[in-house]
């Protein structure tokens, strides 16, 4: 018996052969896919940029941000139109005099 430890012969891994046009073509797709990430989320309001993790794939924040949108999260609440802020004019009324009962017509007989 000898000392030394046998070590199991290291068999080479099978790597497929790399392609330079299919790399291109991954290279290209992947520049695609990240454009049409860009674009997509283009329209999110500044202030809510910060909602979209950055570590995600370009895939991974489209599939994020559509199930976002879907729960209305992106979405601005709609506002009704106001009048500006003009107070509107109040006229008071004149009291029929004929409809009060008596104690009522003497209380502003002597309010004058």
């Amino acid at each position: 018996m000898s000392d030394e430890i046998e070590t199991p012969a290291l068999t080479p891994t099978l790597t497929p052969p790399v392609d330079d046009a299919a790399a291109a073509e991954l290279a290209a797709l992947k520049k695609q896919l990240a454009e049409t990430a860009k674009a997509t989320l283009a329209g999110v309001p500044e202030h809510l940029r910060g909602l979209i993790p950055d570590s995600l794939s370009p895939a991974d924040q489209i599939s994020w941000f559509t199930q976002a949108k879907a729960t209305g999260a992106f979405d601005k609440p709609v506002v009704p139109p106001t009048d500006a802020g003009e107070r509107p004019a109040i006229t008071p009324k004149a009291p029929d005099l004929s409809s009060l009962p008596t104690y009522a017509k003497l209380a502003a007989g002597y309010s004058k």
